[in-house]
């Protein structure tokens, strides 16, 4: 198709199901991708590393057709000399718009693109890549015997098992603070170091990994390219943030402090040099593509999905008269967070990140959200997307934040009219360094209990419960998410 792409995933039902005597799949596309193409992949198998095995010709790779809802059949293609194949479902995708798990190339192939990937691997029937890279949880060989049931029931779905560190605020140190600074980062580089320790896939930076007005521009540097260069360049030459960069994925996502502190829409020049530069630094540091207008990020893999969601650059202008249809995510990014949440599978796990807070709500301006920064101060924003989650019933959703240094955890409990009802999770990361304690979030701010209404005539009641960890604990979050039988637990400790 003229200006599209195909981009490449495994498929999301199942896992996929290896057959017969020769390898051979059944595979389904991912819901709301509609339908797909499918391919069996050879792969080769060095040390930690699988790669794909293909001719710099990869359109002469056969293709079968694979539609939405329908379990299909794929044979591999013909050959030997490869250690294994790899099954994958393609979809087409307007040209630079990469938001599946793999683009199909002559490269190494993510870690977590395989997880659950089931292939041949030297003539032995069944055998896994479990063991062969990082992070891989494969499905027992015997659950492989035959084409899935149309009908699978909750109790027949795998075992899956998700891991992933996140993380925000890296305050820069000055002459005598350099190790404190980077003890957050240390700690995260030995946990990927440990044989026995439980790692996580990848590393998600929600905002303010650098402070471009760390001096509140006493000592910043003259020019506005010094400004962002020379902390981005300070952050990368972090000895510990480079090992975790040369082991698992980085996804960073952006706050305020990549350009100036509290950056608002609102604010006289706020789109001008600052604005223009820091975004350009943001796009080359930390996300190493071509700038574009889209800042949000989706991904998956088996069982679980990912929207990063920026609520700082696409959020719209605020004042008393617009306060009631201000949106902290901007027109484009909410229609794409709403369609993305209704169109995951029931069971998936949801993950949405986002530098700002969801909940819990803070004390402080509770009834002036002209004055706060995050969700709280964007009520139809907040409201809205809870609304959605209720009227929907949407389950399995865990919220990921940063930007108040200092962690927290609540549960959220949504009923509405109907006896709609939803319940999902709002954690919140400390910072990594902050070493300047008015700048931190105090735990009596924090609204926990809480219980407000919201929606048409108040329909809607939010109870929120839960924890705030210990104040002055800077350091990231680890959440380990386990499936089984139908029911996620989901943890987050600080570390």
């Amino acid at each position: 198709m003229t200006g599209t792409q195909l981009f490449w995933q495994l498929p999301w039902a199942g896992p996929c199901k290896l057959e017969g005597a020769e390898p051979a799949w059944a595979v389904m596309p991912s819901p709301g991708m509609g339908d797909a193409k499918a391919v069996c992949v050879p792969v080769s198998v060095d040390g930690n590393i699988v790669s794909l095995a293909l001719s710099a010709d990869i359109t002469a790779i056969a293709m079968a057709p694979a539609p939405l809802d329908t379990w299909t059949r794929v044979a591999s293609p013909a050959g030997a000399g490869h250690t294994g194949f790899l099954c994958l479902v393609g979809y087409d995708q307007p040209a630079g718009d990469i938001d599946c798990a793999l683009a199909l190339s002559n490269a190494n192939v993510e870690p977590w693109v395989l997880v659950e990937a089931i292939a041949r691997l030297n003539q032995e029937p069944g055998k896994s890549l479990a063991g062969k890279v990082l992070g891989v949880h494969a499905a027992p060989a015997g659950a492989l015997a035959s084409v899935p049931d149309q009908n699978q029931t909750e109790h027949a779905l795998p075992r899956i098992s998700l891991t992933l560190a996140f993380a925000c605020c890296q305050y820069p140190s000055g002459l005598l603070d350099a190790l404190p600074a980077e003890r957050s980062f240390q700690r995260l580089a030995n946990l990927l170091a440990d044989p026995a320790a439980r790692k996580p896939e990848r590393l998600l930076l929600l905002g303010d990994q650098i402070y471009a007005d760390a001096t509140a521009g006493l000592l910043d540097p003259v020019r506005l390219d010094d400004r962002y260069r020379v902390p981005y360049e300070e952050l990368l030459h972090m000895a510990p943030l480079r090992t975790i960069m040369g082991r698992i994925p980085v996804l960073c996502m952006l706050d305020d402090h990549e350009i100036n502190d509290n950056w608002d829409p609102y604010a006289p020049g706020a789109k001008g040099p600052m604005f223009v530069k820091g975004t350009a630094a943001y796009w080359k540091y930390q996300r190493g593509a071509p700038q574009r207008n889209r800042t949000w990020m989706r991904r998956s893999g088996p069982g679980w999905s990912l929207f990063m969601a920026d609520t700082r650059t696409h959020r719209t202008p605020r004042s008393e008269s617009t306060l009631l249809t201000a949106d902290i995510l901007g027109t484009e990014q909410r229609l794409a967070l709403e369609s993305w949440l209704q169109a995951q599978p029931r069971d998936n796990l949801k993950l949405v990140s986002s530098p700002a807070m969801l909940l819990p709500r803070a004390w402080e301006h509770i009834d002036e959200p002209l004055h706060l920064d995050g969700w709280q101060g964007f009520p139809q924003s907040l409201h809205g997307l809870l609304q959605l989650l209720c009227d929907k019933e949407i389950r399995n959703v865990v919220f990921l934040s940063g930007d108040a240094h200092l962690g927290c955890d609540v549960e959220i409990h949504l009923t509405g009219p109907e006896n709609k009802q939803a319940r999902l999770r709002s954690i919140h990361a400390p910072a990594l360094y902050a070493p300047l304690p008015f700048a931190n979030e105090q735990p009596w701010n924090l609204k926990i209990p809480d219980t407000f209404q919201f929606g048409p005539a108040n329909g809607y009641t939010c109870k929120v419960s839960g924890r705030v960890n210990a104040p002055h604990r800077d350091g990231y979050r680890l959440l380990e998410a386990d499936r089984r039988g139908g029911v996620w637990t989901v943890t987050a400790h600080v570390h």
